[in-house]
This record gives structure tokens, C-alpha cells and sequence, in this order.
């Protein structure tokens, strides 16, 4: 008589069993047990997983594996670089960034330049202005203005040296470079730096009608894309990496739109050449062209110089919200940078540096009880393949956050999670269950890498902090997704004491 083999058990076989039905764990043996059988599944052979769970209520271990081995982190990395820089400047912080008058005013001249002093500010553009990109500089257009300037014989100054000159992180990949997500570094910084791109389908066989905003002649389109009649959008997008030349290749359907955020070489030029634009559309006259301060020839006296006008950011807190909850590359680079440059107190770094942002972090990480050694810090997002964080010390910082002694600290850090089912990364995930709505957690991915780290409140009540990382899989991401999710059901549904 032929074996028969129900569809419950054959997909237990090929490793595709469904998330577990809500069924209570009463004890941390049996939530081990459970938790080994997600993971010990042949989909699972050739990757390597770090597994940290404890309860912050009584401090207890409730599961473990490979929990101090070090592992890719991707955007995990993220959590230790907004809880210290929460931790070091406070959830209120603010960057401003000003500008400048260097030279006398004559009859509505300034016969000089303008300088603008960067402070790191990474929100500086749309983002907080409801996408009006250019808010800010009309306004400052306007405050030349009031201080009796409408025509500027001399250059426009970007002061970008808050922060050294490295633009990228160590260990990023060319390939992701022309994205919103490998967007380059600087001091002062405008749309995140990125230009947004709009094709517009046309008809079959025309090329798309491109748009790109802001439209200042920064950069250029090289427009090789397509119109289809139809099935999907095809992107194509790529650029010389020294330059701001962009070749489209994309393929569009008729009458469909496809954008994309691209990344701009030199974030700082394209900062003061986008402003001269403005300034120029709302009537100031500016004779002369952008100049990076090293460039200039002279270092700026700003004690002696004429401020015409500034601008603030968001607090710090809004920030780190960005960070986590939607995965700010961009932000978390600038925050390392940031930590570098107001709070390292050291001589073996260059201030405003990444590495002196990773020095400045050390006495938090002492003060959490993490080893700084048991890290490799190579960028402030994950975006490299060069960090290396332990299960450990992930739950170290949310263990250290979640103590944390200014409790407008504590929820800035937390509150900047994303939400299962509700908000960021993870709101396409926990669709039902005991976790929706209940983990706070921040996702990681770069290729081979697929991390999920944060919080879940266990059904009796206690707070469970959880790291669960994966490194060199070869399944589909989704196969992963699904065994961290089912690992975040049972803590949910933990009932031991």
C-alpha cells in the first residue's frame, strides 16, 4: 500500500511550513525547542544564524545561539548608531545650518560673497517642508532682501568641514552608489542628495518624456528609455561614478509613470549650485559661481562676517525616527559623522570622520556593557558588508535603551522602531497575530544578510528584547522573513516566568 503523505507534512519537508498557529510557551526550554525547530530546517543548511532573546524584566536568558559570534548586521546597524547619537546630544538636538554676508553693501550690492556654513544637517530639502524642495532658499532669497541685497559681485561659499571629505562609507558597493540608498556624505547636504526623476510612458516605441526635479542643470539625462504598450516598468539607471552625467535605459508602459530617487555626486556643490538657482529665479543677482571653502583660498572669520539668515532642523528625536523606521542610509551616515564631529574628544582621528564618530561611541558602549572590540564599524547604516555586530551586543544597546536614565531618551530610541503591520520596513509583515502591533523592531538587509532586531511584549507581560540575525543564505529573502516572523510569534505568545 503506497505511503500517503498529508500537505501539512510535505511542506514541513521541503522546509515551507506556514507560520505556527498562536499556541502558548510556558517555559524557556520548550520556547528553545521551538524556536531550533525554525531554524534547524533544511532550508537553512548552508546559513548562518545568532539568535539573542532575554526578558528585561527579570534579566533572564530565554534563548541563545552563537549569541557572541560576530555576524553582518546590514541596517542593524542602525540601532547602535541613533542610540548613541540619542544618548550623546539628546532627543532635542538640533542642527542649524547659516548663512552669510562676507563683504560691504553698497547700494544693493554686496561686493563679496555669500558664505554657507554647514552643520550636518541631513534633512536640509523636502522632506520636512511637505516635499517643497526649495522652501528654504526662497526664504533666505527673501532675507537677502530685507538686509538690502539684490546683486552679489562675488562667489557663493559651501562650508561642508563639519565633516571630513570621505562621501562614502567603507566597504560600499559601485553598484549601489547611483541610488537613494548609496547617497554620498556631506556637511551640507540638500535633498538628501538626490535628484528625483519622473518617465513618463508616452507611445509604443517613443522614448519616455523624462522630468527631473530640482531642474538647475546640475545634471544631465541621457535619455535611452522606452515606451512599451505594456506588462511592467523595467529600470535601467546608471552613472559615471566621478560625475553627474545619468544614462536612462529604462522601459516604461504608455501611460504610466515611473520615478526614481538618483544619487548626486558632490553633494556640496549641488547644495550651493541649486541655491544660486533659486536665488537667481526670486531676482538676487549672484555674478559669481559655487566654491567649496577649500577651494576659496581662505578660511572664513565667521566671528566677522554678516549672518543673514538660518535654518534648524527637526529635533533629533524625528530624525532617528527616520532612521529606523523607514531605514535612513543617508541619515544614519550623517549621524556617525555627527557623533564625530561635536563629541569626539580624542587626536587619532580626523573630527567629523566616521571612525572618530565609532571612537565617540566607545564610553556608551563600556557604559551598556558591550566590548567596543566585539564590533567592526565600518559605516553608520549597514550598508557595508564590513560591520560586524554579536547578537550580544545588539541586545546590549536595546537592554541600554530601554534603561536608559532621561526617559525622553528611552522613548525617543523606542518610538523610533518600526511597528509590525503598522509603519516602516515592517508594515507589510504581521498581518494578524499576537505580534501585530506589539514588536518594535528594526529590519537589516544587504545581500547574503537578513537581520530583525527589537522589541515584543510576551503574553505575561514582560519585554522582551530579541536579536535574530541570519548571514549567507541562499533561499529567497521571503524565507527568511518567514522564519524571523514565526520566531516573533512564539515570543509574543511566551507565558513563562
Amino acid at each position: 500500500m503506497p505511503h500517503r503523505f498529508s500537505l501539512a507534512v510535505l511542506l514541513v519537508l521541503l522546509g515551507w511550513a506556514a507560520a505556527p498557529a498562536a499556541q502558548p510557551t510556558r517555559s524557556p526550554d520548550a520556547l528553545a525547542g521551538r524556536v531550533d525547530a525554525v531554524l534547524d530546517t533544511r532550508s537553512f543548511d548552508d546559513a548562518y544564524w545568532g539568535g539573542l532573546v532575554v526578558d528585561l524584566e527579570t534579566g533572564a536568558v530565554l534563548y541563545e545561539r552563537n549569541a557572541s559570534k560576530r555576524f553582518v548586521p546590514a541596517s542593524n546597524m542602525k540601532l547602535f548608531t541613533t542610540a548613541a547619537a540619542l544618548d550623546a546630544l539628546g532627543p532635542d538636538f538640533r542642527y542649524t545650518t547659516r548663512l552669510y554676508a562676507d563683504g560691504d553693501v553698497q547700494n544693493g550690492t554686496l561686493r563679496g560673497s555669500l558664505v554657507v556654513r554647514g552643520s550636518g544637517d541631513p534633512t536640509f530639502g523636502g522632506r520636512y517642508t511637505g516635499g517643497d524642495l526649495t522652501l528654504v532658499f526662497r526664504q533666505w532669497a527673501d532675507s537677502l532682501k530685507a538686509a538690502g541685497i539684490r546683486r552679489v559681485t562675488g562667489s557663493v561659499v559651501g562650508d561642508d568641514d563639519v565633516f571630513d571629505d570621505v562621501s562614502l562609507g567603507e566597504g560600499w558597493s559601485w553598484d549601489d552608489l547611483v541610488w537613494y540608498y548609496g547617497a554620498e556624505v556631506s556637511g551640507l547636504q540638500f535633498a538628501e542628495g538626490t535628484v528625483d526623476v519622473a518617465l513618463h510612458g508616452t507611445s509604443p516605441g517613443r522614448p519616455a518624456r523624462i522630468e527631473v526635479e530640482p531642474d538647475f542643470g546640475y545634471v544631465r539625462l541621457v535619455n535611452q528609455t522606452t515606451t512599451t504598450s505594456g506588462g511592467g516598468v523595467r529600470e535601467g539607471y546608471s552613472r559615471d561614478l566621478g560625475g553627474n552625467v545619468f544614462t536612462l535605459t529604462s522601459s516604461v508602459p504608455a501611460g504610466r509613470v515611473e520615478r526614481e530617487a538618483l544619487s548626486v555626486v558632490n553633494p556640496t556643490d549641488y547644495f550651493v549650485t541649486t541655491m544660486i538657482g533659486v536665488f537667481r529665479q526670486r531676482g538676487i543677482d549672484v555674478r559669481g559661481e559655487a566654491v567649496d571653502v577649500d577651494e576659496w583660498g581662505r578660511r572664513p572669520q565667521y566671528e566677522s562676517l554678516r549672518r543673514i539668515a538660518s535654518h534648524q532642523s527637526p529635533r533629533l528625536g524625528a530624525i532617528v525616527a527616520e532612521t529606523n523606521t523607514d531605514s535612513n542610509n543617508l541619515y544614519a551616515e550623517h549621524l556617525l559623522r555627527t557623533l564625530g564631529a561635536y563629541t569626539y574628544r580624542g587626536a587619532n582621528h580626523q573630527l567629523g570622520s566616521a571612525r572618530a564618530g565609532a571612537a565617540a561611541a566607545e564610553p556608551f558602549l563600556r557604559r551598556i556593557g558591550v566590548d567596543p572590540a566585539s564590533f567592526r564599524i565600518a559605516d553608520g547604516s549597514g550598508l557595508s558588508a564590513l560591520n560586524r555586530l554579536t547578537p550580544v551586543g545588539i541586545v546590549a544597546v536595546l537592554r541600554g535603551m530601554h534603561q536608559h536614565a532621561d526617559e525622553a531618551t528611552r522613548d525617543a530610541f523606542y518610538r523610533s522602531l518600526a511597528v509590525g503591520g503598522l509603519t516602516g520596513t515592517i508594515k507589510n509583515r504581521y498581518s494578524s497575530g499576537d505580534a501585530r502591533g506589539n514588536v518594535h523592531a528594526k529590519t537589516g538587509y544587504i545581500s547574503g544578510a537578513r537581520t530583525l532586531s527589537g522589541y515584543v511584549r510576551a503574553a505575561n507581560g514582560h519585554l522582551l528584547a530579541f536579536s535574530l540575525l541570519c548571514n549567507n543564505y541562499t533561499v529567497r529573502t521571503s524565507r527568511v522573513n518567514r522564519a524571523q516572523d514565526q520566531i516573533v510569534e512564539l515570543l509574543a505568545d511566551y507565558e513563562g516566568q
